[in-house]
Order: C-alpha cells, then sequence, then structure tokens
C-alpha cells in the first residue's frame, strides 16, 4: 500500500511537471517565438522605403518625399533587396543573403531593429509580398511559390504542388516558372503569371481540391467539402507578356497584355468573386503597358510603359489611368521603372536612370506635374516601395 501511494504521488508530480512544461513552452511560443517581430508602433506615414549601393553596399534605406529623413535600415555588410511593407506600415519583408551568401526571405520592423529569418533552405528567394491578412509572406524561389505563415516561419511550396510537380514539368517541356503571385488563403486559390512555350498567361490554381463557390451562390452542406482536384494550372488570358497587380480591396486583379494574338495590347480588370475578365483599354498604337500598381483607394492603376516597333521595343515612361478612363495618360516619358504610389493617391515615386547607367528615385504628382529628383545621384537608388498606412497602432 506504501508503495502505491509513493508511485501514485510520483505520478502526479509527474503529470503536474508535463503540464507546467506544456504550458511554459505554450507561453514561450506565445512571447518569445524566435519567429516572431513585434510590429513596430511608430509612424510610418509617407516613408518610402528602397534599397541602395550608396554604403559602398546594398542595404534598405527610408526617405520621406520631401528628400529629407534619409536613413540606413539596415547595416548587415551582406546584401539586401525586395523590400517589402505589411499592410499595416508596421513590419517590412526583404531578401538578404547574410546567411552563408544564400539569399533568404527575413522581416523586421522598419527601423532595423529587430530582425528575423524566416527560410533555411538553398536557392535564390526574391520578390516577397505580404498577403492582404498581414500574417502571411508569398515569394519565388527560381520560379516556384511559396507561402510563410511570420508566425510559424515554416514556408510552404504551394505552386506547383509537389505531388504534381513532375506532372507540370512534363506536361510544359521541363519548365515550371511563376511570377507575380497572390493567394486566397480561405479559399485556397493561386493566381499567377506563368511562363509558356508563346510567352505568358496569368493562370488560376485551386489548391487540394478546395471548394470553389461564387459569392451569392447556395451550396448544400453535403457537397460543402467534395474534393474537386485540378491538374494544371487554368490558363485566364496570355500574350508576350502579361502582369498583374491585387486590387487593395483584395477583390480584383488589374491585367496588363502585351502583344496578344487577338487584342494585340491592353488593358483589363479579374474579378476574383465572379471570375470574369473586363477589358479597361485596348492599344490602338504602339504603346504597350507593362507592370502595373494600384492607387490605395482603388481607383486608378499605374504602369510601366513601352513603345512597341515591331520585334523592338524601348521604355516609353509611366502611364497613368482611372478605372472609367478611356485610355492611359502618359505622365512620365523616358527611361522610367517602377512606380508606387503614395498613400493618398496624389503622387507616385518612380525610378529613373542616370547617363552613368545608375538610378535615382523621382517624384510626380498623379496628373504628371511637379517631377522633382527625389535622391541625390549618390550610389545606385531602386525598387521604392510607398508606406501603406500611418503604421503607428491606434
Amino acid at each position: 500500500m506504501y508503495l502505491r501511494r509513493v508511485w501514485l504521488k510520483h505520478t502526479l508530480l509527474g503529470l503536474l511537471a508535463v503540464v507546467v512544461l506544456i504550458a511554459a513552452g505554450m507561453f514561450w511560443i506565445r512571447y518569445f517565438n524566435p519567429f516572431r517581430v513585434k510590429p513596430a508602433d511608430i509612424d510610418t506615414k509617407d516613408w518610402i522605403l528602397f534599397v541602395s549601393d550608396r554604403s559602398g553596399n546594398l542595404d534598405l534605406w527610408v526617405i520621406l518625399p520631401d528628400g529629407s529623413g534619409l536613413r540606413q535600415i539596415t547595416t548587415d555588410p551582406a546584401a539586401e533587396t525586395d523590400p517589402a511593407w505589411s499592410p499595416d506600415g508596421r513590419l517590412i519583408a526583404f531578401i538578404s543573403d547574410r546567411d552563408n551568401r544564400v539569399p533568404q526571405l527575413f522581416y523586421g520592423d522598419p527601423e532595423g531593429r529587430r530582425v528575423q529569418q524566416l527560410t533555411v533552405s538553398v536557392g535564390a528567394k526574391e520578390k516577397p509580398q505580404f498577403l492582404p491578412d498581414g500574417k502571411h509572406i508569398i515569394f519565388l524561389l527560381q520560379g516556384q511559390v511559396l507561402l510563410v505563415d511570420i508566425e510559424g516561419g515554416e514556408a510552404e511550396k504551394i505552386l506547383p504542388p509537389f505531388e504534381l510537380e513532375q506532372q507540370w514539368r512534363n506536361t510544359f517541356g521541363g519548365s515550371v516558372l511563376f511570377r507575380e503571385p497572390t493567394y486566397d488563403v480561405q479559399k485556397r486559390i493561386v493566381y499567377a503569371v506563368q511562363r509558356t512555350e508563346g510567352g505568358e498567361a496569368l493562370v488560376r490554381y485551386r489548391r487540394d481540391g478546395a471548394d470553389h463557390q461564387h459569392e451569392g451562390e447556395e451550396g448544400h452542406e453535403e457537397h460543402a467539402h467534395l474534393p474537386t482536384p485540378q491538374k494544371l494550372p487554368e490558363p485566364i488570358i496570355g500574350g508576350q507578356e502579361v502582369h498583374v497587380a491585387l486590387s487593395p480591396d483584395g477583390t480584383q486583379l488589374a491585367v496588363t497584355i502585351m502583344s496578344n494574338s487577338q487584342i494585340g495590347h491592353g488593358v483589363a480588370l479579374y474579378n476574383l468573386v465572379t471570375e470574369t475578365l473586363q477589358p479597361l483599354w485596348r492599344g490602338t498604337a504602339d504603346l504597350a503597358p507593362g507592370a502595373v500598381v494600384w492607387a490605395p483607394d482603388g481607383t486608378h492603376l499605374a504602369f510601366e510603359m513601352w513603345r512597341i516597333k515591331g520585334e523592338e521595343r524601348e521604355r516609353a515612361g509611366i502611364g497613368v489611368m482611372g478605372i472609367g478612363d478611356a485610355e492611359p495618360r502618359l505622365i512620365v516619358q523616358g527611361n522610367a521603372i517602377t512606380p508606387t504610389w503614395s498613400q493618398g493617391g496624389t503622387s507616385l515615386v518612380y525610378v529613373k536612370f542616370r547617363e552613368d547607367g545608375k538610378r535615382d528615385l523621382w517624384i510626380v504628382g498623379a496628373d504628371g506635374s511637379d517631377a522633382r529628383r527625389l535622391t541625390d545621384g549618390t550610389g545606385d537608388n531602386y525598387a521604392p516601395t510607398w508606406s501603406p498606412h500611418p503604421g503607428k497602432q491606434k
């Protein structure tokens, strides 16, 4: 009997210790998770984040629209590139090769005080973007699309799926490459531009047989979880070159098409709810749209413009188009690239090449007025992205 009591006592103490350890582990994960960076409680309104080598190394910098507030954010001797803002302006994501010179995904606060590595795999990562929920980052790994939860820190390949990758490679001639992806976390649908034999195409892929139902449609409960497996990405529209951008409200994709066999060059909207394509503009001259971005209020688009001359093309400048406009306006002419909007939608920052081949940041009003150089000609300055929100938590 005595031994039984001793055994029971020690068993209960052991179970209590296990419970305490589990509780402590959950507390540690919640508050001291090494993959967790506390969002900055600062005002990031009108911060323009960009890449520059003015310090002798590729680093992230910020500057204000009037040219003041120039400040270096990263100081690691490795290269930092591809900056992106979280939707609330309180976190940033970027690529750095500080881990054994392999480009990896990092995120941190906009002041650079706390930075955390999110990937450890081989292969170059690029083009990270926060999803609208602010909890996930989507990025590219050598042309494949990966998703990472910033709280958990485990990257997951979502395009092409592992189980179908070889089939896709056989179908597409050994190459399966994507760019400019976006992902609907709830519906588990990936949209991306896929490189094809004849050029590029906007495609849609439903993961893991996820249900798909238009808004307003009523489905029977017994069919709610039936798998609808998709074997190949579904093409929506293609051309020699295609670019896409997700609208601020997450319901539409702006699509620019260059050299489509039926429509030539054009701009369209793809509705993610109804899955319909609405043409906005069809080019009638030699101008063609390239990479596209939305104004924060969802009423205007800005894009790189190209001038097509037979088989040759050259950069024409920056175009702006209201959703109801008949055609885009060329507000900046010449070798200008990568426009991005101010939070109020009244201005754009863009990159313009200098005579020495290096680049500077410029700012222009949305109507094309008051174009001026923002950086001072020191070093190579590029990849600007305007903070999307005041940032400071209210």
